[in-house]
């Protein structure tokens, strides 16, 4: 596994060149390529390109998408962007999520409705969780985008209760 410590200045080099990678404006990184950045403002740093997290579930047909995809994980916080796709239809999908993550300790917000996707909202401590589920002609595609909840943040509040799609 390659590694290097890098400063706070680096790492937003690193980050910055992270996005381009990601981007498609350059080679994709290796799938093991991790920067860690020891004792910076936010804690210690390592960045993945992909990473599976124990409290956010991914249903077993769907497959991460890794050029469209990125995390960021330290030791006081994670931040990430996972993109799936899957044989699974977007209704299924919907309720795998409403029913797997508040038994994870997620708290369901608000759901928005879109004419081929839903978006939901969770909460858990520090964190907000969205998940965005589109439809498409053939299965569906999952977006979860995990970073910091702010305490005022109104698309948290609400419930899931709708079963409607």
């Amino acid at each position: 596994m390659k590694t290097a410590k890098l400063t706070a200045a680096a790492l937003t080099a690193a980050c910055a060149a992270l996005g381009i990678c990601l981007s498609g404006c350059g080679e994709t990184p290796p799938e093991d390529w991790v920067v860690v950045a020891p004792g910076s403002a936010q804690g210690d740093v390592t960045l993945y390109q992909d990473v599976q997290f124990q409290d956010i579930p991914v249903p077993a047909e769907y497959t991460l998408l890794r050029n469209e995809s990125h995390s960021f994980q330290g030791s006081l916080f994670r931040q990430a962007r996972l993109r799936y796709a899957g044989p699974v239809e977007w209704t299924t999908a919907l309720d795998f999520y409403r029913r797997e993550l508040p038994n994870l300790g997620w708290i369901p917000g608000r759901m928005e409705r879109g004419f081929d996707f839903r978006v939901l909202y969770f909460s858990k401590g520090q964190e907000r969780l969205i998940v965005i589920v589109r439809q498409l002609r053939s299965g569906s595609r999952v977006e979860l985008q995990l970073g910091n909840a702010d305490k005022n943040d109104l698309l948290l509040k609400g419930r899931l209760n709708d079963p409607g799609y």
